[in-house]
This record gives C-alpha cells, structure tokens and sequence, in this order.
C-alpha cells in the first residue's frame, strides 16, 4: 500500500512532505488531521514511509466500493454512536485490537478529530488516540512514539493542487504512560 498511496498521492496533488523524521520500525501511533476524508491516510502513508495500520469508522470497512481496501490494508473499524448506537459495544474488542497492534510494533494512525471536515483550522480533538496510547503502554510496559502529522491543501478538490504533510516532533509522556486509561487526567492531559 506504501507504492500505491506514494503513486497516487503524487498523481493527484504536487505533494511535498517535510519535519520530523518518523521511526521506520517500531511501535508508534500517528495523529493527523483530517480534512480531505479518503485520501488523508493515503497522505499519511506517504509521509510516514512505513505501513500503517488506520482506526476506520465502520461504515467505511462494510463499504461495497472501499470496504476491501480499508480491510485490506489491517484497519480497525471504530463503533460510532451516529453510525448505530448498537455496535459501540464493540469499540472494547477494537480497542483491545490496536491496543495490541501497537504493543506488537505497528505503526498506527488515527484522526483524533473524529471527524472529517473541510474547515481552516483543527476541531476539537476527541480523547480516543490518548486512550489508545495509554492502553498501548499498559501492554508495552512504557511509553512509545506519538507523532503528530498535519496535512495543508491549496485546494484539496483540485487535481494537481499543492499539498503539503508536516511530520511534528514525537510527543513528550513518558510521565504518564502508565497511568493507565481510566485516569481521567492523565486522557485529559494527553489529549492535550
């Protein structure tokens, strides 16, 4: 998926990436923006330069047309109140899933808005990627990289528009890795 999110990517924007450097091996979770609903992880591939591993909303992974992509590629489908207040019981055994990708060494993305969105500016980010980061640590025994990934378009509609994705530094936690996901404070503050 790297070679194809790379081919695509560049066919549809002149897409320049820069910042940070994100480990080429190992566990680490990504959080990106999310402005531009299906291509953004294919965005976040790219500029990740490793496989990456993507908390999806259900719907997406029981899509006709997408479904066999967002499966394909080893996303976690994400139960969400709006899509069918049924399922989110089963957002325990897709946490326990990532939780474990992440402890065995994935790379792992998620957009903490929770949304996709077409606004200027970030909207309030959601606390599921401190819930998982602090899960993820439970199982790992410490704390591992949390990469933020932002993603900037001249027109994100327009083919052969600019695009650019900035990798930022990898969040400082070691101090509350631990804590565990039902410290309430500790989700606030790394969410933060």
């Amino acid at each position: 998926m790297p070679a194809i999110s790379n081919v695509a990517c560049h066919t549809y924007y002149r897409l320049t990436t820069g910042g940070a450097e994100l480990p080429h091996e190992g566990p680490v979770l990504i959080v990106a923006s999310h402005s531009n609903s299906l291509m953004d992880p294919a965005l976040v591939v790219v500029a990740a330069h490793r496989p990456v591993r993507f908390m999806a909303k259900s719907p997406l992974v029981r899509h006709p047309i997408v479904g066999w992509l967002v499966r394909a590629v080893g996303s976690v489908p994400v139960y969400r109140r709006m899509d069918d207040p049924k399922l989110v019981s089963q957002n325990f055994d897709s946490l326990r899933d990532v939780h474990r990708a992440i402890a065995d060494g994935y790379a792992v993305g998620i957009f903490p808005e929770g949304i996709s969105h077409s606004a200027a500016r970030l909207q309030p980010l959601k606390t599921g990627a401190a819930r998982i980061a602090l899960g993820a640590a439970a199982l790992r025994g410490g704390a591992f990289p949390i990469v933020p990934m932002g993603m900037v378009f001249r027109d994100r509609r327009t083919f052969r528009s600019s695009a650019r994705v900035i990798v930022g530094e990898s969040a400082k936690w070691d101090d509350i890795a631990l804590r565990g996901t039902e410290d309430k404070e500790a989700v606030r503050e790394l969410t933060r």
